[in-house]
């Protein structure tokens, strides 16, 4: 009897070794269930407001993030729902801290990142909740989901990055995208390089802008939240020349703020305007002009104290103007087939991002890769790396990507965003980052590495054996 279950014990452990060394085996790793989980469905939201019409509230369940429900005072809005609720997205008018109730008095604060669209995990699903908003603002749109894969348009950003691979400086929203042409498509979408885009002015007067801004960064790959001022506004006058962009704004005003964002966010390589504005837009010449200067003063703590102090300096490693003419480049953008983005081309993501701008589509201004604004068209105004091979048309020549200053991108942690990216998100297409949850312990065996989760599965299902011979064998002696 001794030497049998010694022999089935063996037998045993040969099998886990077996399935663990060769695990052909059927069930689905943590990445796989994310990609057959059941899509997450939409669900239709009943609001009420004590003292506010419903009419007046409709603006934020109606679909249409160019509507919204403003009101002066704090208020309390009861959202009423026919299925449990998992997840929700708010949309925001401008970004305040508020607070989502339940009936049970648990509540979560949100708002917290000063996110315009933020995802809101719900720990526990519930049918009713509140939201508590502070006098002044507004609400846009609130979209709830049942638990599941959420839709490609949710938006779950993460905060501003601490080390940027690539910083790009558009002037307004839409510019990101005119002029700098398929460079967030391919570098942070298909490359999945952690790209920080720094805005200049200030849409106040027309709040629709700012969605747009965030639909056609997410559209094209960018993941880390932009930075949106509101010290330089939006004003006509900028536009005419670069005086009066300088009499609205002021130039060490812009230089100050741009000395910051590069010790802030010490990117490897930054892209900016055209130093003759474009189409010869005052703002865009400002901002480029400016930028020159502070990249002379940036690396020089006694210059700007404050944030030197705060961020520290790191040397930014290169910087393209649009169409400047010494050390050009030419991208071509249409040539770059972006299998992030099921095959299509940098240029054609691109346009898919501007059409996000759907309010600045009726000036007719086209992005092109030709004429006088051609978006392929860089030329090498900085650098600390060196000359760029001619003809190699590279932004990322001779750029460090292994020094000890880099991080993983993230100011803090987002905890909706993780928590969303364990329950159904996984980014495993070719040449992007991979969000998962499914963190393995590996250890090697005979040469081979493994998973731990493969050595629990095989040595589960050899003690299964094993059980099952040691039944056989009980059985047998009984006979």
């Amino acid at each position: 009897m001794k030497q049998i279950i010694k022999t089935a014990v063996s037998l045993s452990v040969i099998l886990t070794l077996i399935l663990a060394i060769f695990p052909e085996r059927t069930f689905a790793s943590a990445d796989e269930i994310a990609l057959i989980q059941p899509d997450a469905e939409k669900v239709v939201l009943n609001v009420s407001c004590e003292g506010v019409p419903g009419k007046q509230l409709s603006g934020m369940v109606d679909g249409n993030y160019y509507s919204a429900f403003q009101i002066a005072r704090n208020v309390r809005i009861e959202c009423k729902a026919s299925v449990p609720v998992r997840s929700l997205y708010v949309m925001l008018e401008k970004p305040c801290e508020w607070t989502l109730s339940f009936p049970d008095g648990t509540e979560k604060k949100c708002g917290e990142n000063g996110f315009l669209h933020e995802y809101i995990y719900l720990e526990i699903e519930s049918n009713v909740f509140y939201i508590d908003l502070p006098a002044a603002t507004g609400i846009t749109e609130v979209y709830a989901f049942t638990e599941g894969k959420l839709p490609d348009w949710v938006q779950i950003w993460e905060p501003p990055c601490k080390r940027a691979d690539l910083m790009v400086m558009p002037t307004h929203a839409d510019d990101e995208h005119l002029w700098f042409g398929g460079a967030m498509p391919y570098y942070a979408g298909e490359l999945g390089y952690i790209v920080q885009v720094v805005y200049l002015t200030d849409h106040y007067k027309s709040p629709y802008r700012k969605h747009e801004l965030l639909n056609g960064l997410w559209t094209v790959g960018v993941r880390n939240y932009p930075v949106l001022t509101d010290i330089f506004p939006d004003e006509l006058k900028t536009k005419w020349s670069l005086e009066n962009a300088e009499e609205v704004f002021g130039r060490d005003n812009v230089i100050e703020f741009e000395v910051e964002m590069l010790r802030r966010f010490a990117p490897r390589v930054v892209i900016a305007h055209d130093i003759n504005g474009e189409y010869g837009h005052g703002a865009h010449k400002l901002y480029a002009a400016a930028l020159l200067d502070a990249l002379k003063i940036y690396d020089d703590p006694s210059v700007y104290p404050d944030s030197a102090q705060k961020y520290g300096v790191t040397k930014v490693q290169k910087c393209y103007l649009h169409l400047w003419e010494e050390n050009p480049i030419v991208v071509n953008w249409s040539e770059m087939s972006l299998s992030h983005f099921g095959g299509q081309s940098a240029f054609e993501m691109a346009l898919t991002g501007y059409k996000c701008h759907r309010s600045q589509q009726r000036f007719n201004i086209v992005m092109e890769e030709s004429g006088p604004n051609d978006c392929r068209k860089f030329g090498l105004a900085y650098t600390t790396v060196g000359l760029d091979t001619p003809g190699l048309n590279d932004m990322f020549e001779h750029v460090d990507m292994t020094d000890e200053d880099a991080d993983t991108g993230m100011e803090q942690e987002n905890p909706d965003a993780a928590k969303q990216t364990a329950e159904s998100v996984s980014e495993t297409d070719a040449g992007s980052k991979t969000r998962t949850s499914d963190k393995q312990i590996g250890i090697t065996l005979f040469g081979k590495e493994l998973m731990i989760n493969d050595v629990v599965v095989a040595a589960a299902a050899a003690i299964v054996s094993l059980a099952a011979i040691i039944a056989v064998i009980c059985l047998k002696r009984r006979e």
